[in-house]
């Protein structure tokens, strides 16, 4: 996939400031873990599938410094993070993983959503205005 400047300037930026550098993961590639369900693994690579088709680069199981590995990386997308649940609910992300996150990506809207993550469950059909 060949990105503009500015999608690469974005995406070299979001890697220098967020990543761990010991982690190097190829762009647009599905890897998937052994650790979750059959129904997260299938959802990873439906939504994987669905970024490809719109041309949004992707990472999976990126590294953050933070210690968090997110589902899936876009840095140039809508939202940097999506978070595929299928055996946690939304509740157990707030309490176990969101406050490992740097301050900036647990931003909420006035509605109490937050600003850089979409939530997709496991198991049910993914539907591509959830991502965009």
């Amino acid at each position: 996939m060949k990105l503009s400047a500015t999608d690469q300037a974005t995406i070299n930026d979001f890697m220098r400031e967020y990543v761990d550098k010991s982690y190097n993961v190829p762009m647009n590639a599905v890897r998937l873990s052994s650790e979750h369900t059959d129904a997260h693994r299938r959802m990873i690579f439906e939504v994987c599938n669905a970024l490809l088709s719109h041309n949004i680069p992707f990472y999976t199981e990126v590294r953050l410094k933070c210690g968090c590995i997110p589902d899936i990386v876009c840095p140039t997308h809508i939202v940097p993070f999506i978070e595929v649940l299928s055996s946690e609910t939304m509740e157990m992300f707030e309490e176990l993983k969101l406050h490992k996150y740097p301050a900036e990506f647990r931003e909420r809207y006035s509605s109490g959503k937050l600003k850089s993550f979409a939530f997709i469950y496991a198991g049910k059909e993914l539907l591509e205005e959830m991502l965009f």
